[in-house]
């Protein structure tokens, strides 16, 4: 099948009116009082199905579901170590910080990193992490944003121009209206079909119709020039090392990841939530399953144009009218329900930590919420002009990772397990790791060494050195987190 069914067509729009739906009916249940922790906080009362769905749906569902085929298709089977990496991380977040950041946010309500930061080492230093990490994220949406525009431009046959706009305007729609609480909800059953759907019913089906794992080794391993596509350790040293210093670091720092340990029920739905993404959703589950409706691709449709396109292709081609239309959905839906969790992020910083705290301290809860909707329109508007400009999805996630994750990861680090960190070594080290990465960037990363190592080799030792020479000052908590 090469064009979706008259069926299809109609399951999608069923399924993308659904979605605005929950949209309204989140935002007229949340009216009133307590209506900002709503549309910021779902309420911190999640469950454990929707806290982990929603967890999962956001690293997965979007850039890293288109790129993750495109990986396949061009690097092969050891590309599933990038989700590997990804896993192990929110592994580690889930016994090392979910517990602390937890306990605080519960105690004194707090919302976004910015507060983290504020809390235990002063203003200045709350306000920086806050922009930092907004700015990072934000450039994440954009990749999320082109990822739906490809599903759109391949599926339903229009210009990626148009893609990009209508999968905007759907991801603006019900984020506007129900915030953090209508996300959540929608990861859900996003989560569930999307699974389903590629993990259990895309790969099965394509290796049926390659012939099996033995028949895809033999065809490939028969050409010198393909033969690495099914080497699990085709990856160089290099690259997985870029892969570790870029991703590791980021579910320490995610904006994402803190909105859903804030909106958890309580610490132990969030540290099980969390250990359920990392192990087994994104690694076994995920990261071979996406890898191998690349290859499957690479193998019955080697001359694709953008290997990007190669998994929702493949559930065009191999999955029957009426089932295709729900898989391509909910994977259209699972991409928005990234870039909605990315978006909703800056959108609480601009709120809490810009508007609140700088500009109107005394601003009324009903304020707060339409400032919240007037920004997420805003800034998804400026996220989708950047997403024409930046047409690699893959590119524009690590960026945003690597600019996240070189400035506040060891800051975050000090902040939670090392008593003498001061506030000004954590201001410093953002702002040396962070410029260090990009500046190694803009000299297009010399030597072959990503980015990410330059803030890590420059932010350490600037925090351990800084706060060494300096001394806690009075606005300071260093006992917040120990």
């Amino acid at each position: 099948m090469t064009t979706l069914h008259l069926l299809d067509f109609v399951a999608m729009a069923i399924y993308f009116a659904v979605l605005v739906w929950i949209g309204i009916a989140v935002a007229r249940s949340g009216r009133g009082e307590g209506e900002s922790e709503s549309f910021l906080a779902a309420d911190r009362n999640m469950n454990l199905l929707q806290t982990t769905c929603s967890t999962a749906a956001t690293d997965l569902g979007g850039g890293f579901s288109i790129a993750m085929g495109g990986l396949g298709f061009t690097l092969g089977i050891s590309g599933s170590w990038l989700i590997a990496v990804s896993g192990l991380s929110i592994v580690m977040v889930s016994f090392l910080m979910v517990p602390k950041v937890k306990r605080w946010s519960d105690r004194v309500k707090g919302l976004t990193t910015g507060d983290m930061f504020e809390a235990r080492f002063d203003q200045r230093t709350g306000l920086l992490a806050a922009i930092v990490i907004g700015i990072a994220w934000f450039t994440f949406v954009g990749g999320q944003i082109i990822a739906g525009g490809k599903l759109l431009q391949v599926t339903m046959n229009i210009s990626l121009a148009w893609g990009v706009a209508v999968s905007g305007a759907i991801i603006l729609a019900y984020t506007a209206m129900g915030g953090l609480k209508a996300v959540i909800y929608t990861d859900v059953f996003q989560m569930f079909v999307l699974m389903i759907g590629i993990v259990f019913i895309a790969v099965p089906i394509g290796m049926v119709e390659v012939g099996g794992w033995s028949a895809m080794v033999e065809h490939f391993g028969s050409n010198p020039g393909t033969a690495s596509l099914v080497d699990w350790t085709a990856v160089g040293w290099k690259q997985m090392l870029g892969w570790f210093f870029a991703i590791f670091p980021v579910w320490f720092i995610s904006i994402a990841a803190m909105q859903r340990i804030v909106a958890a029920r309580d610490e132990r739905t969030a540290r099980l939530s969390f250990f359920l993404t990392g192990v087994p959703i994104e690694w076994p589950l995920f990261a071979i399953g996406s890898t191998l409706v690349g290859l499957i691709a690479r193998m019955l449709l080697p001359d694709l144009a953008d290997p990007e396109l190669a998994t929702p292709t493949i559930i065009m081609e191999l999955l029957p009218a009426g089932v295709a239309g729900i898989v391509i959905a909910a994977y259209i839906a699972a991409v928005m329900s990234s870039a909605d969790s990315c978006l909703i992020g800056p959108v609480a910083i601009f709120v809490n930590d810009i508007y609140r705290k700088q500009l109107r301290p005394l601003a009324p809860e009903r304020e707060l919420v339409r400032v919240a909707r007037i920004a997420t329109i805003v800034l998804g508007l400026l996220a989708i002009g950047i997403a024409y400009l930046v047409p690699n999805v893959l590119d524009l996630i690590l960026y945003a990772y690597t600019f996240g994750a070189a400035g506040l990861f060891f800051p975050m680090l000090g902040l939670l397990f090392w008593r003498r960190t001061t506030a000004s070594g954590a201001y410093w080290s953002m702002l040396t790791g962070g410029t260090s990465a990009v500046i190694w960037a803009v000299l297009d990363e010399p030597f072959g060494f990503s980015a990410s190592w330059a803030g890590w080799v420059v932010g350490l030792p600037v925090l351990i050195v800084v706060s060494l020479l300096s001394t806690h000052s009075p606005d300071e908590n260093p006992d917040l987190f120990n």
